[in-house]
């Protein structure tokens, strides 16, 4: 989804982008910096994502085990 949809402040710009890959050697277009950064910024989010469904179902099974009389080291 696009950030002006979605009210996402994004800290790189696609200015930024193409200074910082300057610096370094690599030349790219103000369209190119733009497609490149939408797909870090999607690339992150998706990251994020299933970290915290991971997060949520580790979670979810110490509640489960907990509730069922399960203690830490009877799991291990």
């Amino acid at each position: 989804m696009l950030p002006h949809i979605r009210n996402e402040k994004r800290n790189v710009t696609p200015e930024k982008a193409i200074k910082i890959l300057a610096k370094h050697g690599t030349d790219i277009t103000f369209s190119e910096a733009k497609i490149m950064l939408e797909l870090l910024y999607k690339l992150a989010n998706l990251s994020v994502s299933q970290a915290n469904k991971r997060a949520m179902k580790h979670h979810k099974q110490g509640l489960e085990e907990r509730k069922n009389g399960k203690t830490k080291n009877q799991i291990l």
